[in-house]
């Protein structure tokens, strides 16, 4: 697994040129792998904040302040973000699927022309 700056530019690298059915499935992969590692990091950091957030009980301003609900209530925009990690997931390989949907009977019928135009014979 690499870094997230790493996993950005392998997206970014991508160019939809040439066999663009190879490059949109590169792309939805790069891309899923990322979202799930962003998500992966959400989740500890969800759990970690609210746990340090929760350790501040007891502290002196914050004294008669439910620290565990509000703690929660902070962790939440973490655990919102994951979900949205985990929708980009899905959405890019709605993006393949929808590509594959659109385009994959034309690029099947082209390559079935070029073949027919192949008799098996080489001049020399």
């Amino acid at each position: 697994m690499g870094t997230g700056h790493a996993r950005l530019d392998e997206i970014a690298d991508i160019e939809f040129h040439g066999k663009v059915a190879t490059k949109i499935a590169e792309y939805t992969l790069a891309t899923q792998c990322f979202a799930h590692d962003m998500a992966r990091e959400l989740d500890a950091a969800e759990s970690a904040a609210e746990s340090a957030m929760g350790e501040l009980k007891g502290h002196p301003l914050l004294m008669g302040l439910d620290v565990r609900a509000r703690a929660r209530r902070v962790a939440r925009n973490l655990r919102e973000a994951r979900e949205l990690a985990q929708g980009i997931s899905a959405e890019a390989i709605k993006f393949n699927l929808q590509f594959r949907q659109e385009f994959l009977q034309a690029m099947e019928e082209a390559r079935a022309t070029k073949r027919k135009e192949y008799k098996g014979k080489v001049d020399l």
